[in-house]
């Protein structure tokens, strides 16, 4: 068993980075990171998974920083804390939330930075500071991004700012906690249970998907040859507002909605805008959509719900359904299911 409270997991991003020559890079020694906060020293084992820009975090390293917290989870700790890039962060920490499942019973607590940690007015080292506290001072017991002023759970939370300290947002549900003095948490969280039930591992992201943001003119049979390539798995179409889909003349998405259905290629519907219900939309655009197979992703972030849609492919693969249509209603069934806290059970007025 560990002595120390926190285990540190390590994946790379501007926390650790140093300016050279005037580019961000990665340090040659992610060991360099432990000199930002001196006064962890012997509280924490250090974990150096990877070493990246978020930008180049990909599915295969979901599954090695989930499994990395998988295999530790008896060694004692009090909380696992992952230090990420923030491009891709709220992918990542909806990724691990989905391994780990919903008998998670300690905090995972994702963090990054803003500015490295040369800059001296800069968010680096209090992130991380701040990450500890959360980790080992509240109940929280699931995967949550705390960064700036705010702790989100991780698969409600997007970035909205590439500068600002407060870099993130969970637009569809509040923050679990705000960070002052002490952690003041709004009791919206999971919290740990005396007696944990086993964690149901399941850490497994299809390949093979397609994300096309829309804009005005986008003529649809530009993409409709990928309906054709077997390495195409399935496809999030990102809509205009509340999940409305152009369905006139030659930009209309409906029988290309309707081929990738019949082929089995699932077509998820997602927002461009933070995160609002796509499962409710009052507009013909969207129920055109949906009429023609689109599956609604609720009021899911969009990078959740694409994690989410090659979690739930990973798990259909082997499955023997009777027709291509069953697929689909399973598919859909499973992107519509609360597992994890990720969306709203029901529309909300």
């Amino acid at each position: 068993m560990s002595k120390s409270e926190i285990c540190l997991i390590y994946t790379g991003g501007t926390i650790g980075m140093q300016r050279i020559k005037g580019v961000l890079i990665p340090p040659n020694n992610p060991e360099a990171f432990l000199k930002i906060a001196p006064e962890l020293e012997g509280q924490f084992d250090f974990r150096p998974l990877m070493n990246k820009d978020s930008t180049n975090i990909n599915p295969a390293d979901w599954k090695i920083i989930a499994n990395e917290i998988y295999e530790r989870r008896n060694a004692g700790y009090k909380g696992f804390i992952v230090a990420h890039g923030t491009d891709t962060m709220h992918f990542t920490a909806s990724a691990v939330a989905f391994a780990l499942g919903k008998n998670l019973n300690f905090p995972v607590v994702f963090t990054g930075a803003q500015t490295i940690p040369d800059v001296l007015h800069g968010d680096a080292r209090v992130n991380l500071l701040r990450a500890f506290k959360v980790a080992t001072t509240t109940d929280i017991a699931e995967v949550v991004i705390s960064f700036g002023e705010y702790v989100f759970r991780g698969c409600r939370t997007q970035k909205r700012d590439e500068r600002l300290f407060n870099a993130y947002e969970s637009p569809s549900f509040f923050p679990l906690a705000y960070i002052t003095e002490d952690i003041l948490s709004r009791g919206l969280h999971k919290t740990r249970t005396e007696v944990p039930e086993n964690i149901e591992f399941i850490n497994d992201f299809a390949p093979g998907i397609l994300q096309v943001s829309l804009i005005p003119g986008l003529e649809p049979n530009l993409l409709s040859s990928l309906l054709d390539n077997e390495n195409c798995r399935g496809i999030v179409l990102q809509s205009f507002g509340a999940g409305n889909v152009p369905n006139e003349s030659r930009f209309s998405w409906t029988d290309f909605i309707k081929d990738a259905t019949y082929k089995g290629k699932p077509v998820l519907i997602t927002s461009q805008f933070p995160a609002n219900a796509t499962t409710h939309t009052d507009y013909e655009a969207g129920i055109a959509a949906r009429k023609a197979g689109a599956i609604p992703t609720g009021n899911m972030t969009s990078a959740c719900a694409t994690v989410k849609f090659r979690w739930v492919l990973a798990q259909i693969d082997g499955v023997k359904f009777d027709n291509g249509e069953d697929k689909i209603n399973r598919i859909n069934e499973m992107m519509n299911t609360v597992f994890i806290g990720e969306m709203d059970s029901e529309r909300k007025s």
